[in-house]
């Protein structure tokens, strides 16, 4: 089910983009709706300084750090637990498919925009083995990860080629970063389980991409964006009621590709070196 919502979601945005490129494309952009052969110029109009938006991409993780409790096995602490993110084997991070909507306005396709938007991040399993002061191996850990954000974004716009307006942009704001359940070895049911936990945690960003104009109102939004989620915890007890240190998840980050439809609104006007 889920990779059938992924597959319509990404046809049902190319397939907007379609109809939105198509008949209104002409339409739109030049005024004119006799026969092509004979029409005149187009002449690109701006699309309005305000927008909503909505985007799709693949989130690619990087590989965070994890701290987690592991037996101190040197004969003075044996039995002690301590956090071990210094001597980790094998850390690993599933990708994630990703989903953002927003709200912006910008003064131009020479200016700076600005937006609030929220997205979303899928589950991404982690998987990683401590190792203790002996070299040896400990049992292996098994969480995941999934990131709600809220972002205030900021778009330095570089100039408009024809249809194209390519831009950079940096942006701030919070990460919710939900920790599943926690145990440690090949089989969770042979062990205990650490619960899970919620953090509210700094998110940052940094984006590159450009948008190409394919109506007045319409412009479609091809994007690149590293983004660091901060850091999220697991619980404390486990299904035995027992107290444990918590497991620290910490330098979530991601690159992120994606794509997107921003509908503009409010007055616009026509450009006077838009000649094609």
């Amino acid at each position: 089910m889920d990779s059938v919502f992924k597959s319509g979601a990404v046809a049902a945005l190319f397939a907007i983009t379609a109809l939105v490129a198509g008949p209104a494309t002409a339409a739109d952009l030049s005024g004119y709706r006799g026969s092509l052969k004979d029409a005149p110029p187009v002449r690109h109009y701006s699309a309005g300084p305000c927008y909503v938006r909505g985007d799709i991409g693949y989130s690619v993780s990087d590989d965070p750090d994890v701290n987690w409790p592991v037996v101190n096995e040197r004969p003075l602490g044996s039995g002690n637990f301590f956090y071990d993110g210094d001597a980790v084997s094998n850390i690993s991070i599933d990708n994630a498919w990703m989903g953002e909507v927003g709200i912006g306005c910008g003064s131009g396709s020479r200016g700076f925009r600005a937006e609030i938007a929220a997205g979303f991040r899928g589950e991404k399993k982690i998987d990683g083995e401590p190792i203790v002061f002996t070299g040896a191996v400990d049992d292996p850990l098994h969480t995941s990860v999934t990131s709600y954000t809220l972002m205030f974004n900021v778009y330095k716009d570089l100039g408009r080629w024809g249809r194209v307006v390519p831009y950079v942009g940096a942006g701030v704001g919070l990460s919710y970063n939900m920790i599943d359940e926690v145990y440690f070895t090949q089989n969770p049911a042979l062990t205990n389980t650490i619960a899970g936990d919620r953090d509210v945690a700094f998110a940052w960003a940094l984006m590159a991409g450009f948008g190409y104009q394919v109506s007045q109102r319409t412009v479609l939004d091809f994007g690149y964006r590293y983004i660091d989620f901060g850091t999220g915890k697991s619980g404390r007890v486990d299904n035995a009621g027992n107290q444990n240190p918590a497991v620290e998840v910490a330098d979530l980050a991601a690159h992120e590709f994606k794509v997107g439809l921003r509908y503009h609104f409010g007055s616009s006007g026509p450009l006077a070196a838009s000649y094609k």
